[in-house]
């Protein structure tokens, strides 16, 4: 069998894995939540009469649990830094926010999409991001899908399907879901789409009546924030004369179904605001740089065609030849790479992505040294920075200083709610630092944020037969113990 061929293989079994892993949780999850609604008074059409704010928060944490263990997620710390910040930039101008919990998230899937899941969470595909031509674009989808959560449209959509079968519940929840997916998983929406049957009218037009709203809240709330509204527009009206060509072009569309009247309210709304000039930073491009050379796959050919383009000139703005630079690091040509990004930040010293990706390189070459005090020096100004804190660590760590590193992660712990693999960056060095009774935790602590229940209680079993000096470690790992105990408890009873 060819190389490619297994790969495929590989990668369609790993989505079969994902998919029936997901179903399976999403039957239990359903199941206690269709016992609930059935046990509610009818008090009126409110969307707690199904489930609060909190079990709705409880909900998407245990969906994004499962996402995290087999979804694509893009864990690049600079990537992961830049979506945080535009989405609270979103969230901070949406008045219904103040109250939610978010986190924003990037799957590395070429299909254009971007979905929402109960309690906050914002999952952005590769593609999508790809697809915009400038910050405001993507910031129109973004504030979209914020809407989404801040009107608990998810809640009312149950709301309204509370009579149906646990198939069916599964089956809207999927279609939901489905966002997840590669953009060659037609089988899967086929099932999704057979499994909805004649309930499928009634999920359709709900939602048509949830995008509306969510695109009149996006709109504002990206007004607020300084960003062009009508960015909407022309991503709405790019995405629908592609589909023209492409009827499968655009996984947004499936799950966010677009109309001409849509479009035409999008534009009214916009044209109800005040024209402004709109400033985007260099930021924007320079994650779009990073997320393609991470996507790309290296090959002589793709080498080769950089390289001629490169030479032809074709590569004229400093952003390119970022890429173009991540390119030739990618493959492991780093002198040209480095060159490259010291030609960049001797124009602009200030711009932390090319530090950052010469500190890369210098942990590459097991040469921290160079990169350190500069890198340290930008946390010093720019405090709480994930890719900042991220990349010191990584340097501390190959500069054989692991207290310093397992200390700078501790003091941002905060940060392993978006990022939980900081959590292995921080058993790394609790190891290399001699603090061994604190690894077993640790290890707990990311195997929870990662849905593998069963062996985060393993690692917090052995955590307690370790001798250590903090005096609240015991309280706090038996409190997890038994908060994963009555999990697991219910969701047996479920079965």
């Amino acid at each position: 069998m060819a190389v490619n061929e297994m790969n495929k293989d590989r990668a369609d079994y790993s989505l079969k894995s994902f998919y029936k892993c997901l179903a399976a949780f999403a039957v239990s999850i359903l199941s206690s939540f269709s016992m609930a609604a059935n046990n509610l008074p009818e008090i009126g059409s409110s969307a707690s009469q199904v489930f609060s704010v909190v079990q709705e928060q409880a909900l998407g944490d245990s969906y994004m649990r499962q996402l995290r263990a087999f979804a694509p997620i893009m864990n690049d710390a600079e990537v992961n830094d830049y979506i945080q910040h535009l989405g609270f930039r979103l969230v901070e101008n949406n008045p219904r926010a103040a109250d939610r919990k978010f986190s924003f998230f990037v799957i590395n899937q070429n299909s254009i999409n971007a979905f929402a899941l109960p309690g906050g969470y914002i999952g952005i595909h590769t593609g999508l991001i790809n697809k915009s031509e400038n910050e405001s674009e993507l910031a129109s989808v973004v504030g979209h899908e914020i809407a989404h959560v801040t009107q608990r449209h998810l809640a009312r959509r149950l709301e309204l399907q509370q009579q149906m079968t646990i198939p069916s519940l599964l089956a809207m929840v999927g279609a939901i879901l489905i966002a997840t997916q590669s953009s060659n998983s037609d089988t899967g929406l086929a099932a999704l789409a057979g499994a909805q049957g004649l309930t499928q009218q009634a999920i359709i037009n709900h939602t048509r009546a949830n995008e509306a709203e969510a695109d009149r809240i996006g709109i504002t709330s990206m007004y607020r924030a300084g960003f062009d509204p009508h960015a909407a527009v022309t991503f709405f009206e790019k995405m629908q004369e592609n589909s023209r060509y492409h009827s499968d072009a655009f996984e947004f569309l499936r799950t966010h179904p677009l109309s001409r009247n849509r479009i035409t309210d999008a534009r009214l709304r916009a044209s109800e605001l005040p024209r402004r000039p709109v400033v985007e930073k260099p930021t924007y491009q320079l994650i779009k740089q990073k997320i393609k050379a991470l996507s790309t796959k290296v090959t002589p050919v793709v080498m080769e065609s950089y390289k001629q383009r490169y030479k032809a000139g074709e590569f004229n703005t400093d952003e390119q030849i970022y890429g173009y630079a991540l390119i030739l690091a990618k493959a492991k040509k780093l002198e040209q790479a480095e060159q490259l990004l010291l030609e960049l930040r001797k124009r602009n010293p200030n711009q932390t992505s090319y530090a950052i990706a010469l500190a890369e390189l210098d942990i590459e070459q097991k040469t921290p040294k160079r990169s350190l005090k500069i890198i340290a020096d930008f946390l010093e100004k720019i405090p709480g920075n994930l890719a900042l804190v991220e990349t010191k660590a990584k340097l501390l760590l190959e500069d054989s200083a692991p207290a310093e590193a397992r200390e700078l992660l501790l003091e941002n712990i905060h940060m392993t709610t978006f990022a939980p693999h900081l959590y292995k960056l921080l058993s790394k060095a609790q190891e290399e630092s001699g603090n061994i009774s604190e690894v077993y935790e640790t290890e707990g602590n990311y195997l929870v944020s990662m849905g593998d229940l069963s062996g985060a209680r393993n690692q917090y079993y052995q955590a307690l037969n370790v001798h250590t000096e903090d005096p609240y470690a015991r309280e706090r790992i038996n409190s997890q113990i038994r908060l994963i105990k009555e999990f697991m408890y219910k969701r047996s009873l479920q079965r």
